[in-house]
């Protein structure tokens, strides 16, 4: 009976041991043949970018393929056989290579180049005749006039929403921006693009929204809305930042390639923001939340908007609203930024006080309870009045006073 136990356990220990082994014959045999494949397509756009690269799109997951940081080197890594469709898109943009706006292309190894057609092309040989050039669409209404607006790109019948905004018209004043941050992506942005100039589109009618942000502009702006010239000077000095720059909802430096970046650049994606907040604790807070993605390697849903407007004291006294055209652009009084991880399911509301002549902070214009101490990743100085003074709330408590801020639920703090 021994006997019979020992041998049959023997043949259950000895089929287990062929199981594994086959396993691991199987194993060994497919990672020869993805190394006989080659490693895949390899591109390092620090050294082979062309001058106006193209997007990668991924059309089964309706995404630009964006690059990741390696050795602090901008890759982008395909598998062996990865379909992806290269496109440079806007008015009269080609790939140089083939005449065409899109084109299907294929990993191929062991050059790492995409087969498109009868050519395997490096990504150096990937140029468009331009930069790619964003599509604007406008898809009805947003809050209490508002007008919903998408930012994008479109690849064919595919649209690849970047920013979504909600723009009233009527007052000239956008309520929010929303867009993701890639984590995994953000730090391996191209740092090389320039500026480009602020446009208007076909937004903002009857208005020259360049000419209104100009400084001497500002100037007559303030001495017409304050009635004293000599009051306008003391609230715009310019050797304390103290003027109003274009502060970007949606900013550049939340997005990966050039195009991207640029097309953050329309004035109904930004708002009348002091300089000295601009270059300060919001800046501060921008640079925060780019490196909390990065650092958790998550992808954030980021809704930034402004509220209130910003009244200053005129020559008697009297609190004036401040516009920067004949009532419409409105300076806000406050910014404010909801950071969301939807993974997680956690989210923190950020704001900031648009207003450097702040001499002491009150109960008032702290609206929520202040929840910062909790949030162990806002390091800067939030408290420096010149610079923004910043405060934190949970959603749910920023949406009791903001109605037009996102409605998430109760979420605990992305902390």
């Amino acid at each position: 009976m021994v006997h019979f136990i020992f041998c049959k356990n023997l043949f259950k220990i000895m089929t287990l041991f062929f199981i594994v082994w086959t396993c691991l014959t199987v194993s060994v045999a497919l990672a020869n043949v993805r190394n006989a494949n080659g490693p895949g397509c390899v591109f390092n756009l620090d050294k082979e970018s062309p001058k106006y690269p193209p997007h990668l799109f991924d059309a089964t997951k309706n995404e630009i393929i964006q690059p990741v940081l390696v050795a602090n080197k901008r890759v982008i890594s395909l598998p062996v056989g990865q379909q992806v469709i290269v496109a440079c898109v806007g008015w009269n943009n080609v790939l140089n290579a083939a005449n065409l706006s899109v084109s299907a292309a294929e990993c191929v190894s062991p050059s790492s180049q995409l087969r498109l057609g009868a050519q395997s092309l490096g990504y150096k040989s990937l140029g468009c005749r331009t930069q790619a050039k964003e599509t604007l669409k406008t898809l009805g209404k947003c809050f209490t006039g508002g007008t919903l607006i998408e930012i994008g790109w479109q690849i064919e019948s595919s649209f690849v929403k970047q920013i979504t905004i909600c723009h009233q018209q009527s007052t000239a004043n956008t309520l929010y921006s929303s867009s993701v941050i890639r984590g995994a992506s953000i730090l391996a942005d191209d740092e090389s693009n320039n500026r480009p100039p602020f446009r208007q589109g076909s937004f903002f009618a009857g208005i020259n929204v360049n000419r209104a942000y100009l400084q001497t502009s500002q100037m007559a702006t303030f001495t017409r809305i304050l009635g004293s010239a000599e009051l306008a000077r003391r609230y715009l000095d310019p050797s304390k930042s103290w003027y109003l720059s274009r502060g970007h909802l949606a900013p550049d430096g939340d997005f990966v390639d050039a195009a991207s970046q640029d097309m953050t650049y329309y004035y109904i994606n930004c708002a009348p923001q002091w300089q000295s907040f601009n270059n300060g604790n919001w800046k501060a807070l921008e640079t925060a939340v780019r490196n909390l993605a990065s650092g958790r390697m998550a992808d954030f849903t980021i809704y930034t908007g402004t509220f209130g407007i910003l009244t200053l004291a005129d020559v008697h006294g009297q609190q004036k609203p401040i516009t920067l055209s004949d009532g419409k652009i409105p300076v806000p009084k406050y910014y404010w930024k909801v950071i969301h991880d939807p993974a997680s399911g956690k989210a923190t509301a950020v704001v900031g006080i648009n207003n450097p002549y702040l001499t002491v902070i009150t109960g008032a214009d702290v609206f929520c309870p202040d929840v910062c101490n909790q949030v162990t990743w806002i390091k800067f100085e939030r408290t420096r009045l010149a610079n923004g003074y910043t405060f934190c709330c949970t959603v749910q408590s920023l949406r009791k006073i903001i109605s037009y801020s996102p409605d998430l639920g109760n979420l605990s703090l992305l902390i």
